[in-house]
């Protein structure tokens, strides 16, 4: 079987990073394990997606064994993330794989996806 090579946070490596790969509060895959209670337990979900979060901070990571680092191991700050996330977005533009009104889009996900996993 051939997977997809992952960076040390579990995220593929291979193709255009979004900036939420590229700038990562999560474990992000294209797939799922299906639940035991609908059948198939051995089978994927493919186009159904997990978000595994980091811990937020590195006393929770050590506490529950995970490998990746924190939010506050990577990030000083929300604005320090954001700031990292508008470079990846202005990195995506100037290459053509973002248009100019996407960018706010992308702004204001990643800001509620960092006060989802910071909370």
């Amino acid at each position: 079987m051939r997977l997809p090579q992952v960076d040390a946070d579990g995220n593929e490596t291979a193709g255009i990073r979004m900036p939420a790969t590229a700038v990562p509060l999560a474990t992000y895959t294209g797939w799922n394990l299906r639940s035991p209670g609908i059948g198939a337990p051995d089978e994927l979900y493919s186009m159904v997606g997990s978000f595994i979060p980091f811990a937020r901070t590195k006393a929770e990571r050590v506490k529950t064994g995970d490998p990746r680092l924190s939010v506050e191991e990577r990030y000083a700050s929300k604005q320090a993330y954001l700031d990292k996330v508008q470079a990846a977005a202005q990195d995506l533009l100037q290459a053509r794989y973002l248009l100019e009104r996407d960018v706010p889009l992308v702004m204001a996900r990643a800001s509620a996806e960092w006060d989802f996993v910071t909370r």
